[in-house]
């Protein structure tokens, strides 16, 4: 799925999809701040998703001189899963700010992420995680949020919150209550 489609989407939804589209064909100029808060309102749940809902972890293989730049990866780590060696032994580490330390040679990081800003030609991070649908819902709703349109918000976002609770899983292991008879 990429960012136009969810973009495109939103704009159905919201009925502004002629001028967003022209606008992105080159056609017209009327249509640009509807499309660019529209991509601004996309990134924006696209970093929520990745935060508060569904973690994006990637693992990457980095050569340690002792210290790794958290920069020198390739998106923004929010948490650190473990470090390990090409043979998956674990490697002891220390987490500073901005890097962290570890022995000199090859590592694997294992991190949490959140997304890099995208443009319209990006691919979403969400990928078979995450429907369209449910980012368009999002993209509406914080759309709605920035235009002062607050009832119309309220109704997308509940719709997006609605679309993250049908796929969310249930947790594990719970306890169902003992029935009793009265």
């Amino acid at each position: 799925m990429t960012v136009e489609e969810v973009v495109m989407l939103a704009a159905e939804e919201l009925q502004i999809a002629t001028e967003t589209r022209e606008y992105f064909e080159g056609e017209s100029t009327e249509g640009q701040i509807k499309a660019e808060l529209l991509l601004t309102c996309y990134n924006l749940v696209e970093n929520e998703l990745a935060l508060d809902y569904y973690t994006l972890t990637k693992e990457e293989q980095v050569t340690s001189t002792g210290k790794v730049l958290f920069s020198t990866l390739k998106n923004a780590p929010v948490r650190i899963l473990k470090v390990t060696d090409e043979k998956g032994q674990e490697l002891a580490y220390t987490l500073f700010p901005s890097y962290l330390t570890v022995r000199k040679g090859k590592a694997i990081i294992t991190y949490v992420y959140t997304p890099n800003k995208k443009t319209m030609d990006d691919d979403c991070d969400f990928s078979g995680k995450v429907s369209a649908r449910l980012m368009a819902f999002g993209v509406a709703a914080e759309y709605c949020m920035a235009m002062g349109a607050f009832e119309e918000a309220s109704l997308w976002d509940k719709k997006y919150k609605d679309a993250i609770e049908a796929i969310r899983e249930p947790a594990k292991g719970g306890r169902m209550a003992l029935r009793r008879w009265a």
